[in-house]
């Protein structure tokens, strides 16, 4: 009875002591959930400027251009005056605003978790008060090879664009109809429930400090992984594959496979090599590889890590996020799929 007794409180000391550890991630998570609404930092609303130059009601371009030019010089710049003149009359540009309109109408229905994000990100670094553009061009056609993120960033002038052509859900028939059709593991990011993300992701890019000369796999997985765990944080109520940019499905994949695909790439000794093949079989945006697994699988590993290195080390997002001793974070997170 006194062995049953020992082995009993020792159960209950070991699940104690694990209910006790910290999922420090959740906990900054938690915590940012609950401030979110509070973030004082103001944020200039998106100009819409595709609304701006397809429904102006001046006769004369000249005068409306004027007005535009003075209330927001950031954009509508001398410059420039030509090219918006020739579009506003343009049939394919018009046929492109309709579409964008009748999607959008006049609602910025995307940019509320855009700018609570950007107020979250001021908590961790200070940024400039970006100005956010929303607008249309005729990249569509099948010309153009279609983009993974329709986002831009002018850190110059601290203006982001967003691509409203680009976001006019999977199905479209911009999309669809073309020659070459999107392939689906691109369009599936382009609705507008992925417009936040996407933004947060490219804008995250510039916190990060990488070794980009280093072509091994493993560090090609952690510089592709950091700004993911970064949207953990200023992105708390969101969804994995909204965050990832990806099917709900790929997601699923990824929990369901991950052990064995990185026994594999252990296995392989892949981790530290520079074999550029590796980067099409676990980096590169595809919708299956010769693994049979979604793309970016890869990249989605290293995010897992960089989860565990934050949970399991008492560092700063700012550290992790800085941090290029790649050897360290695999050692220090102690990954187990």
């Amino acid at each position: 009875m006194k062995n049953y007794t020992i082995l009993f409180i020792s159960l209950f000391i070991f699940f104690f002591l694990s209910c006790e550890k910290i999922n420090r991630l959740e906990e900054e998570k938690n915590l940012n959930k609950k401030n979110i609404n509070s973030c004082v930092r103001k944020v200039d609303n998106i100009l819409r400027s595709e609304i701006k130059i397809f429904k102006n009601n001046e006769k004369d371009f000249d005068s409306f251009y004027e007005k535009m030019r003075l209330d927001y010089p950031f954009f509508f710049q001398d410059t420039l005056f030509n090219f918006f003149k020739e579009i506003s009359r343009d049939i394919n540009y018009n046929i492109i605003f309709d579409s964008v309109y009748v999607h959008y109408k006049e609602k910025n229905l995307f940019s509320d978790p855009i700018k609570k994000g950007l107020c979250l990100i001021n908590k961790y670094f200070k940024i400039p008060n970006y100005k956010i553009i929303s607008i249309i061009d005729d990249d569509i056609v099948d010309t153009h090879t279609p983009p993974f993120n329709p986002i831009i960033i002018d850190q110059e002038k601290n203006i982001i664009i967003i691509q409203l052509q680009w976001f006019l859900g999977k199905n479209h028939i911009f999309y669809t109809n073309r020659k070459q059709p999107v392939p689906e593991y691109i369009s599936e990011r382009y609705s507008s429930e992925f417009i936040a993300s996407l933004l947060l992701h490219e804008l995250s890019k510039s916190f990060c400090n990488n070794e980009e000369n280093n072509l091994e796999l493993f560090s090609i997985m952690i510089n592709e992984a950091k700004p993911y765990l970064f949207l953990d944080l200023i992105m708390p109520d969101f969804e994995e594959h909204i965050i990832f940019g990806c099917a709900k499905e790929d997601i699923d994949f990824f929990y369901g496979n991950a052990a064995s695909v990185w026994k594999y790439i252990l296995e392989n000794q892949f981790l530290f090599s520079s074999d550029t093949n590796l980067k099409q079989k676990f980096i590169i945006p595809s919708s299956t590889n010769e693994l049979g697994a979604p793309g970016r699988f890869g990249i989605w590993i290293g995010w897992q890590i960089l989860r565990s290195y934050f949970n399991n080390n008492n560092v700063s997002i700012q550290e992790v996020l800085k941090e290029n001793n790649y050897l360290k974070i695999l050692n220090q997170a102690n990954y187990k799929p």
